[in-house]
């Protein structure tokens, strides 16, 4: 489907007025006066480096002695810090005495420790409460997700429930407390609770994966529901994280089946998340919306372009599969955009999130939204905690609703989650970096998005 003229000028309107409102200003992740901000400008400017500085933050938790973290720190990155800087490279060069072990333990752990503080709000739901109370005094809700890959037991995946049940009751006992928690726009579905948090389904069971599916289904249903239970008590809100593309046919299934339940028949609004980049999302997207209908109450859907991409691109070329995602991020735009209209067509069915630091992306969902003439009270923006404050800020000073999707936990599990996005922050694709650290043309970042391949159901 091509837009008239007159609604791409009222898009690039909306993103220019946001670029306006935004100014100079850059998320603190990207600030290079902080030891992220700087490190994130070295990997990008030398990718040898950056691989390698990321290998070393993913296995940093491992290492238990400071003379291991002086040695992986030498063997990862002494050559490309070589090429950045001879004066730099001296410092790692020959074998670490106990001296050199201690101080180079003691910086490297305190940089990526600093690092991660950029995108995760605490260590317990106990320790979040000022960052998430800070949020809403700044006019801007969130969901809650507990850092968690996937777990190799059951004690794993036991104590990983505890920690979201543990969760609910912290913040449903103290969030209501708080004079910002107020509906921040009185009458939108997703302020009815100003506690919302996010579900990664397949650390919840050990065992979950394709092979095992009907007995992932079974398990993970019936933990999702004690969660869920616990939400409707606690009149909490809530959402099931999509993940990669082998676990997402689970995590859809145990969705359907949990919230299908004449328990859950009442549960407000609960959430699901459709990954643009994959080119089964309309599909997805579609059954989901369906399966609303059927259900007699609407859900919410999160709409996103995905954070699995350089994982199973890799895995897909490792094998010889065919890739189930969008080979280029044009295509990803230019699906999600597909997607919105999707979504604000079916209104009655959903409450649309748009999760994404596109400023290009998320101007296209609002001003659709207008064109339809659906309400800003029955839709709402998302971006993750850390990376895109700016763009938040603008986008709720308009009026916008603005979800925050705030992680926390121990740096050990969440540091795949770091890794990620370290990896979305640095791409050569990166909207966030055009914008913060390359600082591209604004009509540029604007532009209409051309799919690659991509056959718009409208016009096919």
């Amino acid at each position: 489907m091509t837009e008239p003229d007159h609604f791409e000028a009222k898009v690039r309107d909306l993103g220019a007025d946001i670029f306006r409102i935004m100014g100079r200003e850059q998320p603190s992740a990207f600030n290079r006066r902080g030891i992220s901000g700087k490190l994130m400008e070295w990997s990008m400017g030398k990718p040898e480096l950056k691989v390698n500085m990321f290998r070393l933050v993913d296995v940093l938790p491992t290492l238990k002695s400071a003379k291991s973290v002086a040695r992986h720190v030498s063997e990862y990155l002494e050559k490309p810090i070589a090429d950045l800087s001879p004066a730099l490279a001296v410092g790692l060069k020959g074998k670490p005495g106990i001296l050199r072990s201690a101080l180079t333990s003691s910086i490297v752990k305190f940089s990526v420790h600093e690092m991660a503080r950029q995108f995760i709000a605490g260590e317990s739901p106990a320790k979040a409460l000022k960052a998430l109370r800070q949020l809403r005094d700044e006019g801007m809700c969130f969901t809650v997700d507990l850092l968690g890959e996937y777990c190799v037991s059951e004690k794993e995946a036991a104590a990983y429930l505890h920690r979201y049940l543990e969760a609910l009751e912290v913040f449903g006992r103290e969030v209501p407390k708080w004079g910002s928690s107020k509906p921040l726009m009185p009458g939108h579905p997703g302020e009815i609770s100003p506690v919302c948090i996010s579900v990664k389904l397949s650390a919840l069971y050990s065992q979950c994966g394709p092979l095992n599916f009907e007995k992932s289904v079974a398990i993970l249903g019936e933990r999702l529901a004690a969660i869920a239970r616990e939400a409707l008590k606690l009149n909490a809100l809530l959402y099931v994280d999509a993940e990669d593309s082998a676990t997402n046919p689970i995590i859809y299934t145990v969705f359907k089946n949990v919230f299908s339940k004449d328990e859950f028949a009442a549960f407000p609004y609960p959430g699901i998340v459709v990954q643009a980049y994959a080119k089964n999302s309309e599909a997805v997207l579609m059954d989901l919306l369906k399966f609303s209908k059927e259900r007699g109450a609407p859900i919410a859907v999160r709409l996103v372009k995905g954070a699995y991409w350089d994982f199973e691109t890799i895995l897909s070329a490792q094998n010889n599969w065919p890739s189930p995602l969008f080979a280029d991020k044009e295509s990803t735009d230019a699906n999600f955009e597909k997607l919105s209209r999707v979504l604000i067509d079916n209104i009655d069915l959903c409450l649309p999130a748009f999760g994404s630091h596109n400023i290009r992306s998320l101007s296209h969902a609002c001003c659709y939204a207008e064109e339809s003439r659906v309400d800003k009270k029955r839709y709402e923006l998302q971006m993750l905690y850390g990376m895109a404050q700016p763009i938040a800020s603008a986008f709720s000073s308009k009026g916008y609703l603005v979800r925050l999707y705030v992680p926390l936990g121990e740096i050990l599990p969440g540091m795949g989650y770091l890794v990620r996005r370290l990896l979305e922050n640095t791409s050569n694709e990166s909207f966030l970096r055009h914008t913060f650290f390359e600082e591209s043309q604004i009509e540029t970042l604007l532009q209409r998005p051309i799919s690659n391949g991509l056959i718009d159901s409208d016009s096919a």
